[in-house]
């Protein structure tokens, strides 16, 4: 593993390319962060950052942390690593919350690129993203490439919140002509002044029958307009020429529409046991087991305690069909009970057999 608290770049250099094929880093301050990124982007080797917890934000610029690439290596950032020395990233801890990486209101928090032609991965997890202000999409996290990238997206367990746009996709921007998977994470209280103030995710393929997106037990809440601004669809918007699915998605209190869909190319989206209230846009290709609560009950909205209630309309409402995750967002067993929980967030309390009920 690389520790960049130890070593300069041409050492890190060094030690890169005496591996055949991947390169480690451990990181715990915001410089050692965007030093990593960029070594990152131009070794050659599939990359993996490893971010000790704490909060990290940027020195200046546009951008807090930027990654911009011309060549198909992978890289995956991970956040969560607690170091036992000599050991580096020794342990990480399943809590999104104790890594944040910061735009300080003042910049884009991160943005991962991709070149046209380039296919290389690009993979977050275990983070929390907040803070982002900026004129572009993805004020907290703008992640693939523009036409052309074609490299898979894997966006699981992070949280997007309090990051504002000026024009749209004030949490996340996502573009692609590969795979994007998008699973278990909450968008919350992101702004914009335009449109989609938590998602804009666009996904590309050649042939529309095959699906290469997947949006998947994600918590959409609070997301709203910026002071004075006209907005639509201040939840998610997805389009594309790629067949899409969301299963066990919960939308709620977003302040003008849940979900837009503009599917084209002879492309559709799949709805599976989601919960919204308003529906946009291209009619999806078919809806199984959704529900319509504008109040879907959680413990504690106003202090962001986003977990259903034992009498959540989202508790066992989701499906186990498609891909699930070990663990919720909070770390927490994915299935509590003998079906998944709607959204990121899985209930914790029990019933007992008898119709007894536990309170902690």
């Amino acid at each position: 593993m690389h520790d960049i608290r130890r070593f300069g770049l041409p050492l890190i250099l060094a030690l890169s390319s005496s591996l055949a094929s991947a390169a480690e880093f451990c990181v715990t301050t915001s410089a050692e962060l965007q030093q990593a990124l960029m070594v990152a982007a131009s070794n050659g080797e599939a990359d993996t950052i490893k971010i000790e917890t704490g909060t990290y934000t940027g020195s200046g610029g546009a951008v807090a942390f930027a990654y911009s690439t011309a060549q198909n290596s992978s890289i995956a950032l991970a956040g969560g690593y607690t170091s036992n020395p000599p050991v580096l990233c020794a342990r990480q801890l399943l809590q999104p919350g104790a890594t944040v990486l910061s735009g300080s209101d003042a910049r884009q928090v991160l943005k991962l690129s991709g070149a046209s032609g380039t296919t290389g991965v690009q993979s977050l997890s275990n983070l929390t993203l907040r803070d982002g202000f900026t004129s572009q999409p993805g004020a907290g996290l703008s992640i693939g490439g523009g036409g052309g990238f074609a490299g898979n997206i894997v966006v699981s367990r992070v949280i997007i919140e309090r990051n504002v746009s000026t024009s749209f996709g004030g949490g996340l921007a996502l573009y692609t002509e590969g795979i994007a998977n998008v699973r278990n994470n909450l968008f919350l209280l992101n702004r914009c002044s335009s449109s989609n103030c938590a998602i804009t995710a666009t996904v590309n393929a050649a042939s529309p029958g095959t699906t290469r997106a997947f949006f998947g037990n994600n918590t959409i809440v609070g997301n709203q307009c910026t002071s004075g601004a006209s907005c639509t669809a201040t939840g998610a918007r997805f389009g594309g020429s790629a067949r899409a699915l969301f299963y066990n998605n919960v939308f709620a209190a977003n302040g003008n529409g849940d979900l837009d869909l503009f599917s084209f190319g002879g492309a559709s989206v799949d709805l599976y046991y989601n919960n919204y209230v308003t529906l946009t846009g291209t009619a999806p290709a078919s809806t199984v087991g959704n529900i319509s609560f504008a109040n879907p009950q959680f413990v504690d909205l106003l202090n962001d305690d986003l977990r259903p209630t034992l009498g959540s309309p989202l508790r066992n409402a989701g499906t186990d069909e498609f891909v699930l995750q070990s663990t919720d967002l909070a770390g927490v067993q994915r299935i509590n009970e003998g079906r998944v929980d709607i959204g990121a967030y899985e209930n914790i309390d029990r019933i007992f057999a008898d119709a007894f009920e536990l309170f902690e």
